[in-house]
């Protein structure tokens, strides 16, 4: 019936398409227009009742007529429907195509769920490749495949099997389609089509899938280990944290002298914030006394978590500035200013921009802080005289506490000045002595203190830190401190070994691994006695400023060293120097003549990637230097005069960009050369007349293609090698190859080779029976296709690592197998040989334990991991990964009779994941003790270090814990994560708990059977639980909690219904600050504990259980879930939430209760989106109300604030009426920033005050005090709703507008806009205006865009695609800094008319826009004085980007002074930057070009174009995972540059001309014959040619064309690959696979036998 009463009466109306919200804090997505709605004027019924006879008669004929005459009546009703369709209205066409096109429908459904298929897979890849990297994937990404996952699931498929039969069947034997079935069937598959195609929509508006993961290890630059709570500091310390905690205070000031303290007490409030989490975010940067800027913008980005790939300060600047004001709360704490800052300058925002931003500055000086206007400062004072002894007596030890020298310990702590630095450094010093005429001696020095003092340190104290100096006893610590005052902070121990090397500091060493460890012990003993701090990671040291003032001063008084920091000495110091240390110096591109500087042993300058041409004679005069160093310099070339350096040890050509270095080659001493991520393609011959070279290092030289043959062999006391993430090209001997590159044999003749950092890609390439494997102490090796990127190098860092993935089958060589046996970190990816594998469980294998980490990936032919007694000798296994192995059943096989009592210990074992094991049936299984049903853990394995335990992808696991554990066993897991496990019942038994006091993160995703979490024991009644101790029954535990767990997620678990199904239970969470819970359609009340019922389940039913600090909660896809809260609830809990996300509940009816609003005070986030039941946000209570006390009636409450809310969204919530019904409640937002609101059609007035009505009907009826702060607005098109604000000069602080989804009807602006006074952005997405303009309220004359709205600086339209003209003749926004023009095909030839000018631009995008032909005038161009980076991308008809003027006479200059970045990208018509040869070209600050499929671009311009700053052109191609590489270019000059590239686009067309011509040639027939593998008999010349013209008469055809990596071409014509099996034609150069293929297949060219055929 009711099929017949929509097909003759009419349906409800269609309810909108699924759509997934945009998070709050990205861009609005652009979906398609959603079908229109009765009241947007589509039709109120889907078939009308005037057509109601005509179809019953239709019906009648069916039944009549045969099925020949029915097929040509449909056809002849189907004309006559579209022919009425043209008279009718279009919902009438759509309701036919239901009954008569269900195929149609249907294969359109299909269709489209294939394309999602394929989208799905493009983002999984996408996902999988930031994953690997360690990045954080965006929230509605995750959503996107969650929802997609439902959609092209097999149920999904099936289902659509059954529509579609059901939907095609006939009746009447077959002569009558069933048009009862194909109606709604037809209906529901269209309906579902324009759900994926809204699903395809939003995949593509994703802003990339993921953002780099926030930091993960120390937060600070150094330990605070050394703070004391001294007396002394109590005030200051707890005026700090006051400070901290008030809003009313936004920047901070803490100043004293250096080294009385300042550095550890502020770090002491940093770690005290996180730990009370006053902040979202605290962030700790060290400033010095020459602030590099981009270093520090750098810093902050890293520790936000942000990527920033701008080269520009400001725009780095801005990004920053954007990412801060994202936060609630932010920190930010810069130690050590020496001078005023610009925060702005930096991208830090002050409290008027971002009241939540918070500045906290330390500085020796009071007024810097005064000239940055710091207000609130607080004095560190130096100790008082009894805490000084106090701190002195801790680190001397109990020495001083003797009757004979307390007396004199007591002057010398005295002496210290009352700094901590300067009492740590000579207490440790001191503490070693036990005669007193040593203490004696030293208070004498002490007495009589240096003459050379800096301002603000007190005499004493430097004598304090010189007199430790003295003390350093062992003759070589003495050089070697002064050597670490000069490097800087946070120091790898690996440079500074190279150093000392260089410099010959140390003695009695004869290899490298004796320095290094001699190196450490110095080190070590340094920071033991408080010269030397401990750094940000292992092997690294860090030094108080302080102590390096002295230091360095003690260096240039005693040793002649000078160390400076940004200009450039004078000849005559230079010239006593025996160390130059130059740092971010400023110099000319020129260092034009020699240096005199004949003592001179160690010179090392560092610059920002600057170009830099030296004197040939210019190291004449240094003769005696042992280092030199040059960091971040482009070199044009290496001066000659480098030859003449015969003492030089160590070489550092560090992040430099070289060409030829064969004159390196005539350093016959040298010993160290390190040309670390330096752009070098080629290591010459030369190198190997390096006889003395122990050490060298080409790691990260990304470029380095060739290593001439031979080479390494040479090196023959070369102890340590390191070629990782460098070149891979080894030569597979054996096979012959034109290639000139070294092979893995030459490092068998290198007899001293020890350690060893490489890439082997194929396997063929090591010698089967080498012996330098053998040798290898320290090695970082990876065999196969993947190398080790270092996302997962940082968690299994060791010294000795080996990473196997070959994708051939062959038995490991003798080399890898000794490196098993040595090997602390292995990973096994990919490997298909079983024998391969066996090894690692083999009994033979006897010092497999070492192993710390293991790893194994997508090994396939894989059952097991280890033997029991294998397993047995893993003591030192710290983490254990399994992935991806199909076809694993057990990781630990019992092979062997094991004894009940035999129990394997892991006991250093922290970290256990296993994912996608899908045939895995238990960690420990012996066929002797067959089960009946799968668990992980029984009593067999004891785990008692385990913190952090990962399940993923287990289909056969339904238990995680046997009935029996070991005692202790997992009591200190602070991590559990599950998902995927779709057969697991449960989680914890009841006796677990108690284990898991220290769990701090629980996840449980997508296991579809887990009813509730926590359940009783299997067996109850038995003496014995899980635990191994007596089992605990439910009616003896009463409450139970989690004491440590702050993070509790539970996302897509169908069957859950509660935490624990007896609600008697009281649980409590008094450290939860996050939970989730997603996708849990079954849950009636997740917490209760109570026995009561209800007609309404809430989620959290509960009077006793407490979430005291509960901050962010996330509730989504909770499909019967209808309310959140109890009438009754414990009081304070939730008053700490922050943020909330409410998302697709279909029965929640409203949010929040009226007098919940007291528990929000620290409310920040609000996002509510797709629950289409909830018609409130704020409802009335009745009774009591949920906080425990009397309702409040509104009557009672006339206002209410939400305080500190800034952001907040409710995204199609297709019922909601008001954000309260009650419009006399008066609600203010006082610190509201951000505010999105799209897709609520009912809305009437939202946000309203006093009661007021309108015929106007806005969305915003307010007062001033609404909406004061209010920054961003994002909004929807509503058709509901008239206007959207009234009035609105209310919001005026408004910044940002987003439009989006506007129809074609409404062609301009609307009015509102004109009226925002201080409106700086405006954007606009998918919407169909036609002009910037707005209308006249009176429909009077049309006002542009560009005057009214002048203060804008910027502008982003995206896909406006009716759009015609940005702004006309004589128009323009005069402030505009941020242009971006995103598809917009209306726009025709230019982008802006000629006479508008853009003085204030910094930047310009155009992306898709196909209708410009020359992006801008010549007029126009001249005015971009401020443009930094200019963007034209996927633009197919540009031709130019500049176009010349027609009457253009004479020579003109067009300057770009400011510009740094210019990329052009996907341009298949750009023929050049400008054709016209009228103009020159400046362009004085470029630095990047990116250059990308511009296949007509011949040169850059007609006319000259200066680029002084241009060092190369960048090239993009893809690698893998879709991920972007950069190649770079560079010829001499930009012209000559891109004049290259076109000829080698091109080279081999006309180089395949030329063969047609002379195909006959013998020469060629030679070479063709003498290629390898080119087997096929040529005699026949004619057979051949005829095997071209009919391929399928050649058996031995393979594919037309297949390359991969790069085709590099050599000297001559021809070119043979063995790896590619492709013979090549063409010029000496460089191709890469994509101009390759286009250019063969562009030839003609097949491949057969390893021979490339010419048609």
């Amino acid at each position: 019936m009711q099929f017949w009463r929509e097909l003759f009466i009419g349906s409800p109306r269609i309810p909108p398409p699924l759509s997934i919200p945009p998070p709050s804090d990205l861009p609005l997505s652009k979906p398609p227009l959603t079908p229109p709605s009765p009241r947007e004027g589509g039709a109120s019924l889907l078939f009308p009742r005037i057509y109601s006879p005509l179809v019953l008669y239709f019906v009648l004929l069916l039944i009549i007529f045969s099925r020949e005459r029915m097929e040509a009546f449909i056809s002849i009703v189907g004309s006559l429907a579209a022919k009425a369709a043209e008279y009718a209205v279009d919902p009438i066409a759509r309701q036919l195509s239901y009954l008569f096109k269900p195929k149609t429908k249907f294969l359109n459904l299909r269709t489209k769920v294939q394309e999602l298929k394929d989208a799905r897979e493009r983002v999984q890849q996408s996902v999988d490749s930031a994953t690997r990297k360690g990045e954080v994937i965006f929230d509605d990404v995750k959503r996107w495949l969650t929802v997609v996952d439902e959609k092209i699931s097999e149920e999904a498929a099936t289902q659509l099997q059954d529509r579609e039969e059901k939907a095609t069947k006939r009746c009447f034997a077959g002569f009558c389609p069933d048009f009862k079935s194909s109606y709604p069937l037809s209906k529901k598959a269209d309906k579902e089509a324009n759900v994926i195609a809204q699903l395809l929509t939003q995949k593509d508006n994703f802003d990339g899938v993921s953002r780099p993961s926030e930091p993960k290890g120390m937060d600070t630059i150094r330990s605070v280990k050394e703070y004391e709570a001294f007396e002394s500091r109590r005030d200051a310390f707890n005026g700090l944290m006051a400070a901290l905690k008030d809003d009313a205070v936004s920047i901070i000031g803490v100043y004293g002298m250096g080294g009385v303290g300042k550095t550890t007490l502020v770090k002491e409030a940093f770690k005290q914030a996180k730990e009370e989490q006053l902040f979202n975010e605290v962030i700790l940067v060290a400033i010095n006394q020459t602030p590099n800027m981009l270093n520090i913008q750098k810093e902050i980005a890293v520790k936000l978590g942000l990527e920033i790939h701008e080269e520009n300060i400001d725009m780095r600047a801005t990004q920053l500035h954007e990412r801060l004001k994202k936060e609630g709360s932010v920190l930010v704490i810069l130690d050590d200013i020496w001078a005023s800052l610009d925060l702005r300058a930096l991208g830090i925002p002050s409290a008027d921009e971002h009241k939540g931003c918070k500045i906290l500055m330390t500085s020796r000086r009071l007024d810097v802080l005064k000239m940055m206007d710091f207000r609130h400062n607080i004095s560190i004072q130096t100790l008082k005289e009894d805490e000084a002894w106090n701190l002195f007596k801790k680190m001397a030890g109990q020495v001083v506490e003797r009757f004979d020298l307390q007396s004199t310990a007591v002057e010398v702590a005295k002496k210290c000045a009352g700094l901590p630095i300067a009492i740590a450094t000579i207490a440790k010093a001191l503490k070693p002595k036990e005669n007193l005429y040593e203490w004696e001696d030293a208070l004498r020095q002490l007495n009589n203190p240096s003459e050379r003092n800096f301002e603000d340190i007190p005499g004493g104290a430097y004598s304090a830190i010189e007199l430790s100096y003295k003390f350093l006893e062992v003759k070589e610590l003495r050089p070697m401190f002064l050597l670490c005052s000069i490097m800087g902070h946070n120091v790898v121990v690996e440079d500074l070994l190279r150093y000392v090397i260089g410099l010959g500091l140390i003695s009695n060493v004869n290899t490298i691994k004796e320095s290094r460890d001699r190196v450490l012990t110095l080190v070590n003993n340094l920071k033991a006695s408080s010269l030397l701090l401990e750094g940000n990671h292992p092997n690294h040291f860090d030094m108080h400023d302080v102590v390096r003032d002295v230091a360095q001063s003690i260096a240039s008084r005693d040793l002649h060293w000078l160390a400076l920091f940004k200009d450039w000495p004078d000849e005559e110091t230079m010239k006593k120097s025996q160390l130059i240390s130059l740092q971010n110096t400023e110099v000319s591109e020129l260092l034009p003549h020699e240096l005199d500087c004949p003592n001179l042993q160690y010179f090392s300058i560092g610059m920002k990637y600057s170009p830099l041409k030296i004197a040939i004679n210019f190291f004449e005069g240094m003769r005696r230097l042992k280092v030199l160093e040059f960091n971040k310099i482009n070199f044009m070339s290496l001066p000659s005069s480098i030859g003449c350096l015969k003492t030089l040890c160590t070489l550092r050509l560090r992040n430099c960009g070289l060409e030829d270095i064969a004159i390196i080659g005539e350093l016959g001493n040298l010993e160290i050369l390190d040309l670390r991520e330096s752009s070098i393609a080629v290591l010459p011959k030369e190198i190997g007349r390096l006889t003395k070279l122990k050490l060298l290092d080409l790691s990260n030289c990304y470029i380095l293609r060739v290593i001439s043959s031979n080479v390494l062999s040479k090196l023959s006391k070369l102890e340590e090698l390191y070629i990782y993430r460098s070149f891979n090209k080894w030569k597979v001997e054996g096979i012959e190859n034109t290639r000139s590159n070294g092979s893995l044999v030459e490092l068998q003749h290198l007899s001293h080779l020890i350690t060893l950092e490489v890439h082997i890609p194929n396997v063929e390439a090591i010698p089967k029976y080498n012996l330098f494997f053998g040798k290898m102490e320290r090695y970082k090796i990876s065999i196969g296709d993947e190398i080790w990127y270092s996302y997962e190098e940082r968690p299994m860092k060791t010294s000795r690592m080996l990473k196997l993935g070959m994708n051939k089958s062959m038995h490991l060589v003798d080399g890898i197998k000794h490196l098993l046996r040595k090997t602390q970190s292995l990973y096994l990816n990919g490997m298909k040989d079983v024998e391969e594998m066996q090894m690692l469980y083999h009994p033979n294998v006897e010092t497999i334990g070492q192993l710390r980490f293991i790893k194994v990936n997508n090994c396939n032919m894989m059952k097991n991991l280890f033997s029991f007694s294998i397993a047995k000798r893993l003591s030192q296994l710290e983490e254990l990964e399994v992935s991806n192995c199909k076809n694993i059943t057990v990781l630990i096989e019992e092979k062997e009779e094991i004894d009940d009592n035999d129990i394997l210990e892991f006991n250093k074992l922290r970290v256990l994941k296993l994912n996608k094991l899908n045939r895995f049936n238990g960690l420990c299984y012996s066929q002797n003790t067959p089960r009946s049903s799968t668990w992980l853990f029984d009593k067999k394995v004891n785990f008692p270090a385990l913190e952090v335990l990962d399940i993923r992808g287990m289909d056969n696991l339904e238990r995680l814990w046997a009935d029996q554990l070991v005692e202790h066993s997992f009591s200190k897991l602070t991590f559990i994560s599950l998902c995927d496990c779709p057969k697991l019942l449960n989680v914890f038994p009841l006796s677990m708990l108690t284990r898991l006091q220290k769990l701090d993160r629980l996840k449980i995703q997508r296991c579809e059977s887990v009813e509730e979490i926590i359940s009783e024991e299997r067996g109850s009644s038995s003496s014995t639980s899980s635990s191994g101790m007596p089992s605990l029954s439910s009616q003896f535990i009463q409450s139970f909690e989690f004491p440590n767990l702050t993070s509790f997620t539970l996302e897509h678990l169908s069957n859950l219904k509660s935490i624990h199904h007896n609600r008697m239970h009281t649980m409590n969470w008094p450290s939860l600050k996050k939970l989730a819970v997603i996708g849990c359609e079954k849950v009636e009340i997740l917490f209760a504990n109570s026995g009561e019922t209800s007609s309404q389940q809430p989620l959290f039913w509960v009077n006793e259980v407490n979430f005291p600090v509960l901050e962010i909660l996330d509730i989504r896809k909770m499909d019967n879930l209808e309310r959140l809260w109890a009438d009754q609830l414990v009081e304070h809990s939730f008053s700490k939430l922050t943020s909330i996300d409410l998302g697709y509940c279909p029965k929640l009816l409203n949010v929040f209760p009226l007098s919940m609003l007291t528990r929000l005070q620290r409310f920040e986030r609000l996002v509510i989106y797709n629950c289409e039941s909830v018609e409130e946000i704020i409802y009335e209570e009745g009774g009591s109300s949920s906080s425990g006390m009397p309702s409040l009636s509104p009557q009672f409450i006339q206002s209410f604030d939400f305080p500190n809310l800034t952001s907040f969204t409710l995204w199609e919530l297709p019922n909601l009426k008001s954000i309260h019904h009650n419009k006399m409640l008066t609600m203010n937002w006082p610190s509201l920033e951000k505010m999105t609101v799209g897709e609520c059609e009912k809305v009437e007035i939202m946000f309203a005050n006093s009661g007021e009505t309108s015929s106007q009907q806005p969305l915003f009826w307010v007062k001033e005090s609404t909406f004061p702060n209010l920054q961003e607005l994002a909004l929807r098109w509503n058709a509901g709703i008239k206007d959207i604000i009234w009035p609105s000069y209310y919001f005026p602080n408004l910044k940002v507008v987003r439009l989006s989804e506007y129809p074609k009807q409404i062609t301009v602006l609307p009015s509102y806009l004109s009226s925002l006074p201080n409106l700086q952005t405006l954007k606009i997405i998918s919407s169909g205006f036609k002009e910037m303009i707005f209308q006249s309220e009176e429909g009077g004359e049309e006002k542009p865009a560009s005057l009214l709205l002048s203060q804008i600086t910027e502008l982003r339209l995206d896909w406006l695609t009716k759009l015609m003209h940005l702004w006309k003749e004589k128009e323009g926004f005069p402030n505009l800094r941020i242009l971006h023009v995103e598809g917009c095909p209306g726009l025709q030839v230019n982008l802006v008319p000629s006479s508008v000018s853009f003085r204030n631009l910094v930047t310009l995008e155009v992306w898709h826009c196909d209708g410009i032909i020359k992006l801008i005038t010549h007029s126009t161009a001249k005015s971009l004085v401020q443009l930094q980076q200019m963007t034209i991308e996927n633009c197919k008809n540009i031709e130019q980007v500049i176009q010349g003027g027609d009457d253009d006479d004479d020579d003109d200059e067009i300057g770009f002074p400011q510009l740094n970045r210019l990329e052009l990208e996907y341009l298949p018509k750009l023929e050049s930057f400008c054709s016209s040869d009228k103009y020159t070209f400046g362009f004085p600050s470029l630095e990047v070009l990116l250059l990308n499929d511009c296949p007509k671009m011949k040169m850059f311009s007609q006319g000259h174009s200066n680029t002084p700053m241009l060092q190369n052109v960048r090239l993009k191609k893809y690698k893998g995972d879709d991920v972007e590489e950069e190649e770079e270019r560079w010829e001499g000059s930009l012209d000559s540059t891109i004049q290259k590239l076109f000829r080698e686009k091109h080279a081999m067309i006309d180089e395949h001309e030329d063969s047609i011509e002379d195909q006959n040639n013998p020469l060629t027939t030679t070479k063709f014959e003498e290629c390898e593998n080119c087997n096929e008999d040529q005699s026949n010349p004619s057979t051949s040619n005829e095997d071209q013209r009919n391929p399928s008469t050649s058996n031995t055809q393979k594919p037309f064309l297949k390359i991969s990596g790069l085709a590099t071409y050599f000297q001559g014509s021809m070119k043979f690959d063995a790896e590619m099996s492709v013979l090549f034609l063409c010029p000496l150069g460089v191709m890469n696979t994509t101009t390759a293929e286009l250019q063969a297949i562009e030839m003609g060219i097949e491949v057969q036998n390893g021979r490339m055929k010419f048609a």
